[in-house]
């Protein structure tokens, strides 16, 4: 293709629909007027002989065309951004917004103290954090996010990795559970019924892969998808869930809860958090300075 033959702020235009979905907003996105943006539209499409968005009452769909080009273009885009911007990053002027990718768990107990921080030295920078999906790499690909918080799989080496702290476990139950009482060993707590948190929507998890290596199986009687819902639901009912020791002891106290260690030993994935960025964009100093910033807080700085 012949790149001198198309406009690219057609590029731009097209980065904003598939982001807002919507025409009005990616118009305001791009300072365009919407008859201005609906016409770049016409001419990306008759370039690319597609329709790349459908329109339906929910909002411009983007087409499986679409949907193939969003993450090139997306790292192309930030990929020229990156090259013209200046590289004497001032976090206390910049206007910057750094998308990041964690599960409740770890945004309550991190944003409090980098919205806090982020007063005090660079208060025009902005956070957006999205929950956990199997898309992590193609988002960081595609610079859709800026950093994942968590814990995390094997992932491909064009990704970045530093642990930044390590997790305990401890089995949760409400106080008259039968678990709170007596040895608590594998049998006992395989047999029990357990909720699972799932942030990913994974249908098992660390806890089942230890079972079934000691020819066990437990009952997942319910699935969730966020931390903030658990200590309600033990207190309420008699299951048992297996959960970061940090957030268990704070949330038993508040609910009465009862904590005993869990019998599970956690594989090393599950034991790290873990924060991942895109190699492509490490070297930025506002990633270096963000980066930094987060590993200061995880470590209590």
């Amino acid at each position: 293709m012949n790149l001198r033959r198309i406009d690219l702020n057609l590029l731009v235009i097209f980065d904003a629909l598939i982001e807002e979905r919507n025409v009005t907003r990616a118009a305001q996105r791009v300072a365009l007027s919407q008859p201005a943006l609906s016409n770049a539209l016409s001419r990306l499409r008759h370039f690319l002989k597609d329709d790349l968005f459908i329109r339906r009452p929910e909002g411009m769909i983007p087409t499986p065309r679409a949907l193939e080009l969003a993450p090139q273009i997306r790292a192309a885009l930030v990929a020229i951004e990156t090259s013209l911007e200046r590289q004497d990053f001032d976090p206390g002027t910049s206007t910057r917004t750094f998308t990041l990718q964690t599960n409740d768990y770890l945004a309550s107990t991190l944003l409090p103290r980098l919205m806090q921080r982020l007063a005090k030295e660079a208060p025009g920078i902005n956070i957006r954090v999205i929950p956990p999906n199997q898309q992590m790499v193609e988002l960081l690909d595609s610079s859709l996010i800026d950093f994942a918080l968590g814990s995390f799989r094997e992932l491909p080496p064009r990704l970045a990795v530093e642990v930044i702290d390590d997790f305990q476990y401890s089995c949760m139950m409400n106080a008259g559970h039968p678990l709170a009482r007596g040895k608590l060993d594998l049998k006992r707590y395989a047999a029990a019924k357990h909720l699972l948190i799932t942030p990913r929507g994974d249908p098992v998890g660390f806890v089942d892969e230890a079972l079934a290596a000691s020819g066990l199986r437990r009952r997942i009687a319910l699935t969730v998808n966020h931390f903030s819902v658990v200590p309600a639901i033990i207190a309420e009912t008699d299951l048992i869930v297996t959960l970061p020791s940090r957030i268990a002891e704070r949330d038993a106290a508040l609910y009465g809860l009862k904590l005993r260690p869990s019998p599970v030993q956690s594989s090393s994935i599950f034991s790290h958090i873990r924060l991942v960025w895109h190699r492509q964009l490490g070297a930025h100093p506002a990633f270096q300075w963000f980066r930094e910033l987060i590993l200061a807080l995880m470590d209590g700085r």
